[in-house]
């Protein structure tokens, strides 16, 4: 007896065991995914602090608001409350750089210094960072942050005596701010209004005074789906705001009535179909007296060749609004063809190339008469035109007839690369495949290859990823592992961007030399800079940061940032330890935060503002 108790219990215990470890090997997957999840998060803040420890050993305080306000915008998902101080630090030190820019500007001998200046104002970075987290913060700040300067120039504009002016025609950098800063304003309104509606509609009123931009009508639109009446009373608002506006000397405010017309005209007609609310629309008075207010404006005497396009620009909805006076418009607008000077005319035609209606037999009509700048025009938007055309053949005979060999080779090549595009968007990835041999620019061809062997890679199963490697393959083979000018190294990031998506180790490999040789251009670019007062990517021996990169950018380092995101997301770690390579502080500094921005790009909340914003600034 006591022998089988004894292995009765031996078995309880193996049986136990067993349980034990099967339900111990469950829940080991999902325990080692939070753990990883977790040391990633470790590394991230890692390297914001890094970043953010490194700010003050920055020299140029437009520098240090870039870091402070990426740091809070990456922070946000840890620790909203060390995000916000973070933006107001970054708001400090734009008023520091405001200072700088004011001194600097008053000692400058250059008579384009506010030309000059565009890029490296912080500002245009930072608050959209700050919008997209807290809308209430950025409308703070946004006022906080204005220079002496840009809130004299508000004043100015909505002064009653600015009408006296016309600005038709004219440009300069202080109107072009005043519009921007105006337009900012209104669209974090907007973004402020989902959570407080009255809030908002009390800064859209303020706004009014120094103007009306197209963004109110979105902010209408959002009231509406809360309060169809406090809508329609601030739209009451918004159109007389413009019926008491000079129009005809006011070119802002004429193109937004006139999208505000469009979006009248349209009637019942919501913008989503399949939107379950009820759509935001003007009375029919609101409607009528904006109508009258521009026909009144363009039947007032004169020559203007703004009001004349915009007059054609409005035609077809002020005859469904006020019909009454086409027949004076119509009039009107033949005695403005005849008296526009030929310069204009020639602008119009310009304007008839890209025109949608336009068809690429037009275009090629025209290119007799043209002048050679005016052909390069042309031959640019028929390229575009032909390379949507589905037809072969008659796509084909207009290559043909092309006059220009080079604009000839560039049409066939961008249709080759359009029948491409349209093949891998149908899932015809094999006949795609096939097609990128008919393409006579090399850069064309790796740059297919690569979107291709992306886009077999996405399908996840094993012959499609062994395609997508055969293609990375083709795409390198076509490349210079070494390259000697701009033109390969470019051809060669193109194959790490593949790569590093379909082979990350490959990516790396190739990558790891290049930061070599983004060292060297960048010191280069340095030393050169001394010698160029209108070179605006250094200043004071400090390469100027901005908030992103971009592909057709001069500088290196920012034109590859989308390459190294994407590696950084394929391996946080490693991309980390290559930005370490960055010999210079600034270089590594943005390439850290940059890094972790593509990282976390898919864990965050939708970007209201775009990749850098729709915030047009």
């Amino acid at each position: 007896m006591g022998f089988r108790k004894l292995a009765f219990l031996m078995s309880t215990i193996l049986l136990l065991s067993t349980i034990s470890m099967a339900q111990t090997g469950t829940a080991t997957p999902d325990a080692e995914k939070e753990k990883k999840k977790k040391e990633l998060d470790e590394r991230v803040v890692q390297m914001l602090e890094q970043a953010i420890a490194d700010a003050p050993t920055l020299r140029l305080p437009q520098n240090r608001a870039i870091v402070y306000a990426l740091a809070a915008d990456l922070y946000w998902k840890f620790d909203e409350k060390r995000s916000r101080d973070l933006f107001k630090s970054a708001a400090n030190e734009i008023l520091a750089f405001n200072a700088d820019s004011e001194r600097e500007k008053r000692e400058s001998s250059d008579t384009f210094f506010d030309f000059n200046d565009g890029g490296t104002d912080p500002r245009s970075q930072v608050m959209p960072l700050v919008a997209k987290n807290d809308a209430e913060l950025a409308l703070e700040l946004l006022v906080q942050t204005r220079s002496a300067a840009l809130s004299e120039a508000i004043l100015k504009a909505s002064a009653p005596d600015a009408r006296s002016e016309s600005d038709m025609l004219s440009f300069s950098p202080e109107k072009q701010r005043v519009r921007q800063e105006v337009a900012l304003e209104q669209r974090f309104a907007l973004l402020a209004a989902d959570d407080n509606p009255d809030k908002a509609i009390k800064l859209i009123k303020e706004s009014l005074a120094k103007g009306v931009s197209y963004n109110v009508l979105q902010l209408l639109q959002k009231l509406n789906k809360k309060d169809e009446k406090k809508a329609s009373e601030l739209a009451g608002e918004v159109i007389k705001k413009l019926l008491d506006t000079d129009l005809a000397k006011k070119s802002d405010e004429l193109q937004v009535a006139i999208n505000f017309l469009q979006f009248a005209a349209r009637g019942d007609t919501p913008s989503n179909p399949n939107s379950k609310d009820k759509p935001f629309k003007f009375t029919e008075v609101q409607a009528k007296d904006l109508a009258t207010k521009l026909a009144n404006t363009f039947l007032q005497p004169s020559n203007s060749f703004a009001l004349s396009m915009a007059l054609t620009r409005a035609m077809s909805n002020l005859e469904k609004l006020v019909p009454e006076k086409i027949a004076l418009l119509k009039q009107k607008q033949a005695d403005s063809q005849k008296s526009l000077p030929t310069e204009f005319k020639n602008m119009q035609r310009q304007q008839k190339l890209w025109d949608a209606n336009s068809t690429p037999e037009d275009i090629l009509a025209e290119i007799p008469k043209l002048n050679e700048l005016e052909k390069n025009s042309a031959y640019q938007s028929l390229t575009s035109k032909i390379s949507q055309i589905e037809d072969e053949t008659r796509a084909k005979r207009l290559i043909d007839q092309i006059p220009d060999e080079k604009a000839r080779e560039r049409a066939l090549n961008q249709f080759e690369s359009g029948k491409i595009n349209r093949a891998a968007s149908a899932g015809k990835l094999d006949e795609a495949r096939k097609m990128i041999g008919n393409l006579t620019s090399k850069k064309t061809q790796i740059q297919k290859l690569v979107s291709l062997a992306m886009q077999f890679h996405k399908k996840g199963t094993e012959p499609d990823i062994e395609s997508a490697k055969g293609l990375m393959k083709n795409a390198k083979s076509l490349s210079n592992e070494f390259p000697e000018d701009e033109d390969e190294l470019n051809d060669l990031m193109e194959v790490v961007k593949g790569y590093a998506i379909v082979e990350p180790d490959a990516a790396f490999r190739i990558f790891e030399p290049i930061v070599d040789q983004i060292n060297d251009f960048v010191m280069a670019s340095a030393i050169l800079s001394k010698y160029n007062k209108r070179n605006r990517a250094f200043k004071k021996g400090e390469m100027v940061m901005r908030s992103s990169g971009n592909s057709y950018d001069g500088l290196l380092l920012f034109r590859y940032i989308g390459q190294m995101q994407l590696l950084g997301k394929a391996d946080l770690d490693r991309m980390s330890l290559l930005s370490d390579r960055f010999q210079r502080s600034d270089s590594r500094t943005i390439v850290k935060l940059l890094v972790v921005q593509g990282f976390m790009k898919d864990d965050k909340k939708p970007d209201n503002a775009g990749p850098m914003g729709d915030f047009i600034y």
